[in-house]
């Protein structure tokens, strides 16, 4: 048995590995978390690929209770939401040449195993650039710089308590992502900074990836922006 070690979940191929390109840790989690997806939802896995595939070159595509529609489609890759009785199981991001040979990919040799975990048992993060995030991974590492930071606004916890919470867009020229703050967070970064996040949570909230601190999450600022530059510069609004 060939191990296909990943840190969102750990794949082992019985009979030899997966043809096509998946060489890079991004291909590897986007098939397992695929083939996870299927076992979940009880959908056929050479179904729900064809699914993929006609939503590739067609915008849209259904198989049984399954939709699947290719939202933002650029010249490599392209952002997919996936819905089962009109409820969103998943939005991902997929590049075309993984798409183009997944007709290669003998699935039926593949099965999950549980998630890895550390010693003291949290999830282990995966380092990943912008362009490769997925709500499959729930915990990475990303460097990145500062690009956009909302003006503050005041919220409630459910339990009455004052939050303050900005939305920071952070981009490392793959991609954009939104990085979510809470109170002391806020001031720790300015737009042009350079950040490291590590830990950071992944989730999706209104069918859109961001990324937050959670409880173990750490930021980081690597490089700060020149004063004479922050003193300048206007915070951005509408990006929350």
């Amino acid at each position: 048995m060939i191990p296909l070690k990943i840190q969102a979940e750990m794949i082992h191929c019985q009979r030899g590995r997966p043809r096509g390109p998946l060489h890079s840790m991004a291909d590897i989690i986007n098939l397992g978390y695929l083939i996870k997806i299927s076992k979940k939802y009880n959908i056929d896995i050479d179904g729900l690929f064809k699914c993929l595939l006609d939503a590739w070159t067609q915008g849209k595509s259904f198989y049984k209770s399954i939709s699947i529609e290719c939202r933002e489609k650029r010249e490599n890759d392209a952002s997919f939401l996936l819905m089962q009785d009109q409820k969103i199981i998943s939005q991902l991001k997929l590049n075309g040449e993984f798409l183009k040979h997944l007709p290669e990919i003998d699935f039926s040799c593949f099965q999950l195993e549980k998630t890895p975990i550390k010693k003291n048992g949290a999830t282990k993060a995966v380092d990943l650039q912008i362009k490769d995030l997925n709500a499959g991974t729930k915990i990475v590492n990303l460097k990145a710089w500062v690009i956009e930071k909302s003006t503050s606004r005041l919220v409630f916890s459910k339990y009455g308590d004052a939050l303050t919470i900005c939305t920071a867009i952070i981009s490392d020229n793959t991609g954009l992502v939104k990085l979510v703050l809470w109170n002391k967070q806020i001031d720790a970064i300015s737009v042009g900074d350079a950040v490291q996040i590590e830990d950071g949570k992944l989730t999706v909230f209104k069918g859109e990836l961001q990324v937050g601190l959670g409880r173990r999450g750490r930021l980081y600022v690597t490089k700060k922006q020149p004063t004479e530059t922050k003193d300048t510069q206007n915070t951005r609004t509408g990006c929350v």
